[in-house]
């Protein structure tokens, strides 16, 4: 409230009444916001849900404007804010507000200003939070007066300490030094413990290399299909985590010597949260939550998605030359139209046909016009479905059958636009069946050319039966395809604030929480993520003599 002069403030237009009535409910629309790039914040303001505003019939210069005689105000909060449309670098100007009391300012006969003080959203998860029943396993253990004492799990096998060390040891030491690679080891020994909550802690002072060392054990997570949340105090930390996984998730990739990189798996990663405060950038883009589910929506769209892709280069490589003689008729259609058109028209119809007049295409120009028109977004919707689906959901074989696909629409583009390729031959080449076989030498360029359309048309119609059995959800359901990423998702990344929302979620799949910068967490707001129901171990890291990243001098 000292701070109010330089907050943001508009003047109010409009305030009606909202249904129901008499739920203090308003419908409120401003002006244009000012002091928007003040002091008061690090961001420019925008009006977002659980924002509290002061609607007065002055602007204050301080708080105790508001207590001078006759001055009338209450605190509101926003509820719903409307996106104004074409609207791309300011705030919003319509918006719901609910009033703390009931509302004794005349909106029809007073200047209102709408007054931006805080926002309480992060405060009312945790204290929703606090108040919900949910899961209790790592609280109690922490508040257990001898959870320090029982650090290992009695149920758990030894020996099987030696298996982490097998499989990711040597991967952990060629890039980690030794006490980085044992605290890796040290959480993975515990993914396949259910008999036990358990906390582990990372620390170190600033540039030992803790980031480096969660990357490389949320990698590690991520390879076991473990489910796990990583969750940061602020935005920038968790760009800056998820950043570093999706190269290290893209360079594992790159380094693989058996394998064609036509696109990289990411969708068992997601992260989600505001746009605009996340500053999402390519280099995560792919994982964020808001593009995932557009893209999905294009490819599971029913007039466009990728039943219709499959089918469209199946019936071109079924029946290009049946689809061909259609195009001839249609073409000799139109030519005998513009003939014997009607006299009246005459000259107008003699100058459309001369603008308009195209020679008919050879069976070689038609078919690799119509195989380029095909292809290009089938290659797209294979390129999403192989980079934001979860490999683990459509199976291993169905993955690599993407890329082969590819790899054969590729290889037939190739031939087919060969120079030494005839419109004849291949006319007759493609009138037999895409399962009839030749006897003649694969050398041949035409029956080189026949193989990549066989092997394409088997290879679709195998993926079109396999993706066919899977329960996809509806592109026209937004909310149903947030879901989808969200159950799906084996490694999810978001603030602890965020983390609120997972809670509406019916997940299963999370076992791990991960904190990192924990020291600059508040204590009650760890509670968010900590009661998420499966949530078995918890890791933090963080230094806690580590300064906050801004300090402002008073």
């Amino acid at each position: 409230m000292e701070k109010i002069s330089e907050a943001p403030f508009a003047q109010v237009v409009d305030l009606e009444d909202s249904k129901p009535y008499g739920a203090m409910l308003s419908d409120v629309k401003v002006d244009y916001w000012r002091n928007r790039f003040s002091n008061y914040s690090k961001e420019s303001y925008k009006v977002l849900p659980g924002d509290i505003l002061v609607l007065a019939d002055a602007k204050p210069e301080t708080a105790s404007d508001l207590r001078r005689v006759g001055r009338m105000w209450t605190f509101v909060s926003v509820t719903k804010v409307t996106e104004d449309k074409n609207e791309s670098d300011t705030t919003s100007t319509s918006f719901k507000v609910k009033a703390s009391k009931e509302n004794q300012i005349d909106g029809a006969n007073k200047s209102l200003f709408a007054i931006f003080l805080t926002n309480v959203s992060s405060n009312t998860r945790i204290w929703n939070s606090l108040h919900m029943s949910g899961n209790l396993k790592i609280i109690k253990e922490l508040l257990c007066t001898d959870s320090v004492v029982k650090e290992d799990c009695e149920l758990c096998p030894v020996q099987s300490d030696g298996i982490w060390n097998d499989i990711f040891g040597p991967s952990l030491s060629s890039t980690l030094n030794d006490s980085q690679a044992q605290a890796v080891l040290s959480c993975l020994r515990r993914t396949h413990c259910d008999h036990k909550a358990t906390v582990e802690l990372i620390w170190g002072p600033p540039g030992t290399g803790k980031t480096k060392t969660v990357s490389m054990l949320l990698v590690s997570l991520l390879q076991m299909k473990c489910g796990t949340l990583v969750c940061t105090p602020t935005n920038v930390a968790i760009m800056e985590v998820a950043s570093r996984v999706v190269k290290l998730v893209k360079e594992s990739v790159e380094g693989d010597p058996g394998r064609d990189i036509l696109f990289f798996p990411l969708g068992e990663i997601l992260l989600f949260g505001n746009n605009e405060r996340l500053k999402v950038d390519s280099g995560v883009e792919e994982i964020y939550l808001d593009y995932r589910v557009k893209r999905l929506a294009d490819c599971f769209a029913p007039l466009t998605g990728w039943r219709h892709c499959f089918a469209s280069m199946i019936d071109f490589l079924d029946d290009c030359v049946p689809q061909y003689h259609i195009y001839m008729e249609n073409e000799s259609m139109k030519q005998s139209e513009d003939i014997n058109g009607n006299e009246i028209k005459e000259k107008e119809c003699r100058k459309d046909a001369e603008v308009s007049k195209v020679e008919i295409k050879t069976f070689l120009e038609f078919v690799r016009e119509r195989f380029k028109c095909t292809a290009a977004p089938l290659r797209s919707c294979i390129f999403n479905l192989g980079t934001h689906l979860p490999k683990s959901y459509i199976g291993e074989d169905n993955f690599q059958v993407l890329g082969t696909v590819i790899s054969l629409l590729d290889s037939f583009e190739t031939l087919l636009f060969e120079d030494n390729m005839g419109s004849e031959d291949l006319e007759e080449l493609f009138s037999h069946s895409v399962d009839e076989d030749f006897s003649e030498s694969i050398v041949d360029i035409k029956y080189m050319l026949h193989e990549r359309r066989s092997k394409c048309h088997s290879v679709l119609r195998k993926l079109w039966n396999s993706f066919s059995r899977l329960n996809l959800p509806s592109a026209m359901n937004i909310g149903l395809l947030k879901d989808f990423c969200f159950t799906k998702a084996s490694l999810i990344f978001c603030t602890a604030s965020s983390s609120y929302k997972l809670h509406r979620v019916a997940m299963e799949q999370l076992k791990f929480l991960v904190i990192d910068e924990a020291a600059q967490l508040k204590e009650v707001e760890s509670a968010i993520p900590l009661k998420l129901p499966g949530i078995q171990h918890a890791i933090l890291i963080g230094d806690e003599c580590q300064l906050p990243a801004m300090v402002e001098s008073s």
